[in-house]
């Protein structure tokens, strides 16, 4: 004996053998009886099944050994079940089928084997114990092992081999061994079950299978979903109607086979006769659920009216072994059939008032302010849907009722404590309508029901309302003395503080010498909250009533200072500081510096509203000599936050753009020379226009207009030559020198990449980003001096071909500059593909594959416009082919390199059986998902012979299938070949585009 051999682990006590039910009858009677039998009933008729022996062929049983249960729902080993016998044999071929029995004739007439029908009957008698509740064995038992259940009953039953399911011309007699009885009660569970499948049809056709499972249990198993249910609606109807008695199995009725006995026979003496009531109940409950279903409305409301009649007539004592309804489900399925005898509650009226074009909603959500049932949410929902439909005319109803429904929505409110629905929106919404009248009525309803707390919140409600609301709230006022919720003192307490909440309404657009009057006693706390106001409005208008009441506070300091972020450029400051203290000093300051702060922050129309308001403001005589010289400087600074506005939102053109540019020549012919930001804003919305005339005139001396002006001549000369002959190097030399490793201060004062980067963000034009790119990448090729990686694209052939002294320049700037401007120029025009493969050349140069990969995989995607036209040279020739290889081999996808190999002129076997022999370092590059994607057979004949070589025979016979196909056929013309090949290119893109575009 071996001592190292681990020893077998000895049963527990409670452990049952499963062939101790066949020695004992009344072990199963024992084991079921306990609180929490395990396994339980379910899984025992699962066990038993599974261990029905598909043919009469006796085997040998090994007690002690371990049962093994079929896969899927339920499997694994069963506790407290030990079983041998031939495990492995496949329920679900058992379950649709009883093949033919070659062994002899039993007593009872079945061609079934002693243990055969001892297994039947012993999972019948767990069914019987379980008083056939499908329900329970559908929720638990899988579904062949349903109908393997349902076949077996019917054997038992008609006393002959039967399978499922039964045929149109099935024979109803049954054999001397079976029972008229029980053939009718299996019949009734036959038609109820195939009712019930239609139900979980869907479901029932995916459910696991096992492995063993034949291809005819399938074909039977879709053959019984499919059968016609007619028949059984026929069958169940004729049943509720006749007045035959019907009974159902008792446990006893199922006699267990003994050794000792060879007597086969049941007991179907013992079967229990249930009341019409009962039978009744069951039947009408399933029809009912099928006909809802199958939307047959009216049959299901008879069926359903029908069942809970005949379940309130039997006697509530009575012990029930067929009918196994819910009173909760039974009740879902009269409300889902409009008949429920309950009464509605608040939500399901308000749910059917949905339904009923907003029938009876407003006494519905009156009612609901009292008791708070419907959610908030759907209240307001309610309130947006209704205010579509009259506004597209669905809803052919006035807007009272959209105010009615938002003014109870807003009582509502009231108490739901921390709710972001506020009042606010209801007041602005219906300022225009009479909406304080149904918010009264709302509150005055709901005030009775309140209680305390609920009325403080309610008095904060009105409090707030009163003090925000301007105009209304003097009517509010009046309403509010009458409802008896204030005290007096309260109701004096709230006129003062509306007296000093009302902000001074200015007689005129203009503020007069005694709005500056000191006549206020504000605390410190309010002089600050309206500071906090001036410094974060956004209107002239309420810039002008914030300034007048904060003059009245006798300020220390000027009103101006208040917000040090307020910056005003020169010279236009000079211009206000030079004014008397005033008024229009503070307001010019204030407009001005929030102009620009809103400028920077993108909200361009309402810096333009300011600073259009402050012109039209400073055409008054206090300024003089200075009115024409104000006019002009706010009208460029205008014009800079509208050139700032165009750049911004280039594709969408908000503005007109031959306007905007007639402007910008006027400010840059002007005598009066504007500041150097204006200058240069305008030059560059010229040349994005591409207007480059005018900019020929400017001083290209000029820091700020330096590049502008060199971009101008070269398109010129550009235009002028028609030709690939160098132009002059004036912007050649310009970009140049922004990446000498040590600037040159010029006298200018321009100098680096970082007034270079300044240029080009400003960048909009396609050609103008393509002349840049196109410099920079020539600066590149120079500096790099490595044909392997150079980067080619329009425009390139202009420049000159050498550099003086190129160690005097810093390569790694020319790489970062190109990095991002080909990012900003695809952010601009991201179709465009010849800057797709120069960005995956650089990118490959700086060793980023990943992102290479991406770059030429787009480009690819774009020229085919996204895979659905045929692949191009001129979007991917042999140069690009072979970088995306070199690409995709860094990156450890060798089978993607060997693809791509196809796609060159002439495929390069070398670097083919190279990539194929490396082993592949990335998950994503499975060898065998590819093998669709190739139309080369020389290549999948090399692959079929290294499977071969590897032992890797499944992948093997999948390269030999793909070789098989048809489109692959040596002897194919020219044309099908190409269309093969162009199918598998689309193939391989778009496999490519999900893994680095995605």
């Amino acid at each position: 004996m071996d001592p190292l051999k681990p020893k077998p682990v000895p049963l527990a006590a409670e452990t049952v053998l499963w062939f101790e039910f066949l020695l004992d009858p009344h072990k199963i009677t024992q084991h079921l009886q306990r609180a929490q039998p395990e396994p339980s009933a379910v899984e025992l008729i699962m066990q038993f099944i599974s261990m029905t022996p598909d043919t009469a062929t006796p085997s040998v049983v090994t007690p002690g050994s371990d049962l093994q249960s079929l896969s899927g729902p339920g499997s694994g080993p069963i506790p407290g079940v030990v079983g041998g016998a031939n495990a492995t044999s496949p329920a679900a071929s058992a379950a649709l089928n009883v093949p033919p029995i070659t062994q002899r004739q039993g007593e009872n007439g079945l061609q079934l084997t002693r243990k055969q029908l001892a297994l039947k009957i012993l999972e019948l008698k767990v069914a019987t114990w379980l008083r056939w509740d499908l329900d329970a064995l559908e929720k638990s038992l899988p579904v062949l092992m349903q109908l393997a259940l349902l076949r077996d009953l019917c054997t038992i039953s008609y006393g002959r081999s039967l399978s499922i399911p039964l045929s149109s011309d099935f024979d109803m007699k049954t054999s001397p061994s079976g029972n008229e009885r029980a053939a009718r009660f299996a019949l009734t569970i036959y038609h109820r079950l195939l009712l019930r499948m239609q139900l979980i049809k869907e479901q029932a056709l995916k459910t696991p299978r096992p492995p063993s499972t034949m291809y005819q249990t399938v074909d039977q198993l879709q053959q019984f979903l499919d059968s016609p249910t007619q028949p059984s609606i026929e069958y169940l109807q004729q049943l509720c109607s006749s007045g035959k008695p019907f009974y159902v199995f008792h446990y006893d009725s199922f006699v267990t086979l003994q050794c000792d006995d060879l007597g086969t026979g049941q007991n179907y003496d013992l079967m229990h006769l249930i009341t019409p009531q009962e039978l009744k109940a069951q039947l009408y409950y399933e029809l009912a659920q099928y006909y809802l279903f199958t939307k047959q409305y009216v049959l299901a409301r008879e069926a359903a009216a029908a069942c809970n009649t005949n379940l309130q007539a039997i006697p509530p004592q009575t012990t029930l072994y067929f009918c196994h309804i819910k009173p909760v489900e039974l009740e879902g399925l009269l409300q889902a059939c409009g008949i429920s005898a309950q009464q509605q509650t608040l939500l399901e009226r308000f749910q059917h008032s949905l339904l009923s074009n907003y029938a009876d909603i407003v006494p519905i959500l009156k009612l609901d302010n009292k008791i708070r049932e419907i959610p908030l949410v759907s209240r307001r929902q309610l309130e947006l849907d209704i205010e579509g439909s009259i506004s597209s005319g669905i809803l052919k109803e006035p807007a009272h009722l959209q105010l009615q429904v938002a003014a109870l929505n807003v009582v509502r409110n009231i108490f739901e404590w921390g709710s972001i629905f506020g009042s606010v929106e209801y007041f602005e919404k219906y300022r225009e309508l009479d909406c304080l009248p149904p918010l009264v009525e709302g509150l005055q309803e709901i005030l009775p029901h309140c209680s305390l707390k609920e009325q403080v919140a309610l008095k904060q409600f009105l409090i707030d309302c009163l003090l925000h609301q301007g105009g209304q709230s003097r009517q509010l006022l009046q309403t509010v003395r009458g409802i008896g919720l204030f005290s007096a003192e309260e109701l004096q307490d709230l006129d003062e503080q509306m007296l000093q909440a009302a902000p001074p309404v200015p007689t005129n657009s203009l503020a007069s010498l005694s709005d500056w009057m000191c006549h206020s006693k504000m605390t410190r706390v309010d002089v600050a909250a309206l500071e906090q106001q001036l410094i974060s409005c956004t209107n002239a208008n309420t810039v002008r009533i914030l300034l007048v009441k904060l003059c009245g506070t006798a300020p220390g300091r000027p009103l101006w200072a208040i917000n040090p972020s307020w910056d005003v450029p020169q010279p236009i400051k000079n211009l206000i500081m030079g004014m008397p203290v005033s008024f229009l000093q503070d307001f010019s300051y204030v407009l001005l510096g929030k102009a620009r702060e809103l400028a920077m922050r993108g909200n361009y129309i309402d810096a333009v509203a300011m600073l259009s308001v402050l012109k039209s403001e400073t055409q008054r005589q206090e300024m003089g000599a200075n009115v024409q010289l104000m006019c002009k400087l706010l009208t460029w600074e205008i014009l800079h936050i509208q050139v700032t506005q165009t750049l911004e939102e280039w594709h969408q053109k908000p503005l007109d753009l031959q306007a905007l540019g007639g402007k910008c020549k006027q400010c840059l012919s002007d005598s009066i020379i504007p500041r150097q930001d204006i200058l240069e804003s305008c030059a560059i919305m010229l040349l994005n226009l591409t207007e480059f005339t005018p900019l020929m005139y400017l001083d290209k001396r000029s820091g700020a207009l330096e590049l502008p002006v060199a971009f101008a001549a070269t398109f010129i000369e550009m235009e002028k030559m028609k030709g690939p002959k160098k132009v002059c190097r004036d912007a050649w030399d310009l970009m140049l020198s922004m990446f000498l490793s040590v600037p040159k201060r010029a006298s200018s004062g321009v100098g680096g990449t970082s007034s270079l980067q300044a240029f080009l963000q400003r960048i909009r034009h396609q050609s103008i980003f393509g002349l840049s790119i196109s410099m920079i990448g020539k600066i590149h090729n120079i500096l790099k001096d490595d044909p392997n990686h150079d980067l080619s694209c329009e425009y390139m052939q202009l420049w000159p071909t050498s550099i003086n002294n190129p160690i005097n320049y810093s390569l790694r700037s020319v790489c970062e500059t190109l990095q991002w401007l080909l990012s900003e120029a695809l952010t601009h025009y991201p179709q465009t593909i010849s800057w797709l493969k120069m960005k995956g050349d650089l990118d490959l140069a700086i060793g980023n594959n990943e992102s290479a990969m991406r770059c030429y995989v787009n480009a690819l995607v774009t020229g085919t416009d996204y895979c659905t036209m045929p692949l191009q040279r001129n979007v991917a020739d042999d140069y690009v082919i072979r970088k995306m290889i070199r690409c995709a081999a860094n990156l450890g996808c060798h089978m993607q390199a060997t693809v791509l190999c196809q796609f060159l002129d002439e495929i390069d076997y070398g670097i083919v059986f190279k990539n194929l022999s490396e082993k592949s370092s990335n998950f994503t590059d499975a060898m065998d998902a590819y093998y669709s994607c190739i139309w080369d057979t020389t290549l999948l004949e090399f692959i079929v012979n290294l499977h071969a070589k590897r032992g890797e025979h499944s992948r093997k016979l999948e390269a030999i299938s793909m070789m098989g196909t048809l489109e692959l056929n040596a002897n194919n013309n020219e044309e099908i070949k190409r269309e093969s090949a162009m199918v598998r290119k689309s193939r391989f893109l778009r496999a490519l585009a999900k893994q680095y575009l995605l």
